[in-house]
């Protein structure tokens, strides 16, 4: 399945070569899982503060994904 993936501020560095600014479509199993996207962009689960998946956010990692979902995916945030 074909799934578009957004990361965001530091986690822009775990794209794959080739994507433009913010984003990625990368292929996956079906049935994956939003952690298995992170584990084959090679992104820590704690750096994945932020998860929204077709502009919902989604705090359950397991959650399986579906063909053409967007994944949207930001650091913590930290400033003052």
């Amino acid at each position: 399945m074909n799934i578009e993936v957004r990361l965001f501020a530091t986690l822009r560095e775990y794209l794959p070569t080739g994507s433009e600014r913010t984003c990625a479509r990368i292929d996956m199993p079906a049935c994956a899982s939003i952690v298995d996207v992170l584990t084959k962009l090679g992104i820590p689960e704690a750096a994945a503060f932020l998860v929204l998946v077709n502009g919902s956010y989604e705090a359950d990692r397991r959650r399986k994904l579906e063909d053409g979902n967007v994944l949207s995916i930001w650091p913590p945030i930290g400033g003052g």
